[in-house]
């Protein structure tokens, strides 16, 4: 567990200015039509800044009446109309959680007798197109034959309206509240009332329930609830979440900048472990078991704020649960607001004069072509070519480094509203390849150039299968063989809110010690009688006689895991089936 590295080491208690870390608490509060508890378990809070703007989308769950309808009352900055305000879709929201989740990766070594470096899981594409990733460079014009990327980049936001009815009051809170038939609103009109002395005004969103998404009997997830800004909004009114809560709420947030990572003003930061070898069993209960470790990093080191990712938008980690984030979602989460500021000759640039070779693919190209369908194509040629220096420049201009951060609070530990503010310089740490027999890895979180630092739990599979060759080279670490079968899922760290948080003990998975969280390194099954080093590496050749170059009967039984011993077993039995025919 490593301290942002501007602050005091992890352990000290930190500057209880504002005595809390959670810096993005959901910022709003229920009322309802009908009597009965309304409470948020979880909250995410996306804060997406460029320049002077700022774009804040909130998504909750919501547990409580649905007979009835009931609003979302927060508090927004002084220039918030109901025009700028906007329901989203939850794919966003949802994608932003599961690329910045802790993640379960699994190292597998490769077959000592396969030549050749390891190859990682994260080196596989996983866009569904074919070539390089669109937000990366190269030439902005297609070799012959093929699309140019840009041309099948959707540029589409995806919003939901009608969602709310959305209404901005600069004052009289409570007498709004009541003619509209809200009941027991008291506690949210006056602290909605304190924040417009401070300058704000007050959103009031009705929800129609007819429109919920239930995941549960009472429980359901609001569409996430968007807003811009051009006035500074770096304090989130994170008070005002109080009267929906519950025992406890984990809180997410996420921030977006073109150049910086995020932090909490006057509060204990801290990073994540990371790179930590676990238990097998840890890998599709990922949930379960970061919940329990974050109870326990919380228990010693309370109110202090965990990053948990910062990773430029252009890439999703090491491993990536899915793609990168696509242009649409980073339009759709604030990136139309910023494009829309700008003059049109930004928006819209000329395209560069075509190269040698482009002049000679398209001549070539129309000469293909009957006299008649050459000017229609040729004026498609030119659109094709404004089209994708618009697409280009704009992919430039929607680049971001994500941050995530993490809270989980209750009413003793947010006394008071956070703020964010810039961290002061980019990190990288969880990343990196695994060495020697034991798999080892840097854990430690540095200063960096560019940001480039998740949180990885790591398993390690080492070589089980025969090994018949002249130079075995063992404990290359690297993706899955090709005869395994099993999901090639990355497990993360999801829906936390729900998990439970007593049945995995974190004690009892990690193989690699952790002294901020006083966690001693478990022995793994097999420590006893630890697999042999490479030139120790037993033969395949059981009588003695010179090894042949070549894998052999290893090639049968490659990355099978426990395919070896699997096989003399089959070879056994076949021994004892071959009894002599009784007479």
């Amino acid at each position: 567990m490593k301290r942002l590295p501007h602050r005091s080491p992890l352990g000290v208690a930190a500057t209880l200015l504002l005595g809390s870390a959670t810096a993005h608490a959901f910022p709003a509060a229920f009322v309802g039509k009908s009597a009965g508890q309304r409470v948020a378990h979880s909250a995410h809070v996306v804060v997406v800044k460029q320049g002077d703007s700022t774009v804040v989308t909130t998504m909750v769950d919501y547990d409580g009446p649905t007979d009835a309808p009931f609003a979302i009352v927060a508090p927004v900055p002084a220039d918030v109309t109901p025009e700028r305000v906007v329901a989203l879709k939850r794919e966003p929201i949802d994608r932003l959680e599961k690329l910045t989740a802790p993640r379960f990766h699994e190292f597998w070594e490769m077959d000592p007798c396969e030549p050749g470096p390891a190859q990682q899981e994260w080196e596989r594409d996983l866009t569904a197109s074919s070539g390089t990733d669109f937000l990366g460079g190269g030439s902005p014009q297609p070799q012959a034959g093929k699309v140019a990327k840009e041309l099948v980049v959707s540029t589409d936001t995806d919003f939901r309206p009608k969602e709310y009815a959305v209404s901005v009051v600069a004052s009289g809170v409570a007498d709004e509240l009541k003619r509209r038939g809200y009941l027991d609103f008291d506690r949210v009109a006056t602290d909605a009332e304190a924040y417009i002395q401070q300058g704000m005004k007050v959103m009031i969103a009705e929800v129609d329930p007819k429109t919920l998404e239930m995941i549960g009997a009472s429980r359901a997830m609001l569409a996430p609830l968007r807003f811009w800004t051009d006035q500074p909004y770096t304090r989130l009114p994170s008070r005002m979440g109080l009267a929906n809560l519950a025992k406890a709420q984990e809180l997410l947030v996420y921030v977006l900048d073109p150049k910086q990572r995020w932090e909490v003003k006057g509060y204990a930061n801290a990073f994540a472990p990371t790179n930590v070898e676990v238990s097998f069993e840890v890998k599709e209960r990922m949930g379960e078991f970061w919940a329990g470790l974050h109870d326990r990093f919380l228990a010693k080191h309370p109110r202090t704020f965990l990053t948990e990712y910062s990773w430029p938008t252009e890439g999703c980690g090491q491993p990536c649960q899915n793609e990168a984030l696509l242009l649409s979602e980073l339009l759709t989460l604030g990136g139309d607001v910023f494009e829309s500021k700008l003059p049109k000759e930004i928006r819209e640039p000329k395209p560069p004069e075509p190269t040698e070779d482009e002049k000679k693919a398209a001549k070539a190209e129309l000469a293909n072509l009957p006299a008649a369908d050459r000017p229609k194509r040729e004026k498609v040629m030119k659109e094709e070519r404004v089209t994708i220096a618009r697409v280009k420049a704009l992919v430039d201009r929607q680049r971001y480094v994500l941050t995530r951060l993490h809270y989980r609070y209750d009413a003793a530990t947010l006394p008071t509203d956070p703020e964010l503010v810039p961290a002061g310089g980019h990190v990288a740490g969880g990343a990196g390849l695994p060495k020697g027999e034991k798999g080892e890895i840097s854990t430690e979180v540095k200063p960096a150039e560019q940001a480039r630092y998740q949180t990885r739990m790591n398993h390690f599979h080492p070589w089980k299968g025969m090994q018949q060759c002249n130079a075995p080279e063992r404990w290359r670490w690297g993706k899955p063989p090709r005869t395994y079968r099993g999901l090639r899922k990355v497990w993360v760290a999801e829906d936390l809110a729900r998990k439970n948080r007593t049945q995995i003990d974190p004690a009892q998975h990690v193989h690699t010690p952790v002294p901020a969280l006083d966690l001693a390194a478990v022995p793994k099954a097999g420590d006893a009688a630890a697999a042999p080093s490479a030139s120790a590496a037993p033969s395949a050749s059981a009588s003695g006689a010179p090894e042949k170059s070549g894998c052999g009967i290893a090639g049968a039984v490659r990355g099978s895991g426990g395919a070896g011993p699997a096989w003399w077993a089959l070879f056994a039995i076949a021994l004892l089936s071959r009894r002599r025919p009784r007479r």
